[in-house]
């Protein structure tokens, strides 16, 4: 596992890479994700043994829906949902991608940490907003964190997704995207860049990270453009570290 610094005392991070699991390949090796064809007995085997390199309570999952409804953690449901935020101790949460953009949330004090799914379509309809709006502190006093994701070189889209996103972030998004060399009307997204849009739009005081692609990192890291439908996911983890 990676082990980001979010810069925030209080604060633990971890993103899974696709290393030391038991699927097999397209899945290999350590599919977290239990909707995209890979054997349940696997991912339960690679869930398992996740939760016991963490040796923490029961991680808080997601059915993701590619939404923007952010929900406060409950690791006893499994909410439709594409975010989540927590001020337990202890109690990982995470979200699953294999492109889209993982977003760590954080209280500057630690009080509370939060977590969100952001493809496009989540990104468009504001489920960062939402994360940062439904957490019990001040975006002024909020860092957030970029994890990797598809980096704007391979990432192309049709003119629908910049309509998408002039509607929803105004003209400054346009500068989120560039020509595309190879499709006539196509354009090429700069995820992070949008994120940063968004959450500067929320005022929230830092943004971090941003700098891994997983389209290029094929070692680590699952893709979906890169791979196909059949590839696995891998998760984006946060949670409150229990004071010493």
């Amino acid at each position: 596992m990676l082990a980001p610094d979010v810069g925030v005392d209080g604060v633990a991070i971890r993103v899974t890479t696709r290393m030391g699991g038991v699927s097999a390949a397209p899945y290999a090796s350590l599919n977290l994700g239990d909707h995209v064809g890979d054997r349940e007995a696997s991912v339960q085997v690679n869930r398992q043994r996740l939760q016991a390199a963490l040796g923490l309570p029961t991680v808080a999952w997601l059915r993701q829906v590619h939404g923007c409804q952010v929900l406060q953690s409950d690791p006893d449901a499994l909410p439709d949902a594409d975010g989540q935020w927590t001020k337990a101790v202890e109690q990982p949460i995470a979200v699953l991608t294999a492109d889209c953009l993982p977003v760590v949330i954080v209280a500057d004090d630690a009080s509370c940490v939060g977590v969100a799914h952001a493809g496009w379509r989540g990104l468009a309809g504001g489920v960062l907003q939402a994360l940062v709006g439904s957490m019990p502190v001040s975006s002024s006093q909020m860092t957030a964190w970029l994890g990797p994701a598809i980096g704007p070189a391979f990432y192309e889209v049709g003119p629908e997704v910049c309509t998408a996103f002039e509607r929803s972030l105004g003209d400054d998004s346009k500068r989120c995207f560039a020509p595309s060399l190879g499709r006539p009307g196509h354009r090429m997204a700069d995820l992070f860049s949008l994120a940063r849009l968004a959450l500067g739009n929320a005022d929230v005081g830092r943004i971090t990270g941003g700098e891994r692609c997983s389209h290029t990192d094929a070692e680590r890291f699952f893709s979906h453009r890169r791979d196909g439908p059949a590839t696995g996911r891998f998760a984006t983890l946060v949670w409150r570290v229990a004071p010493e």
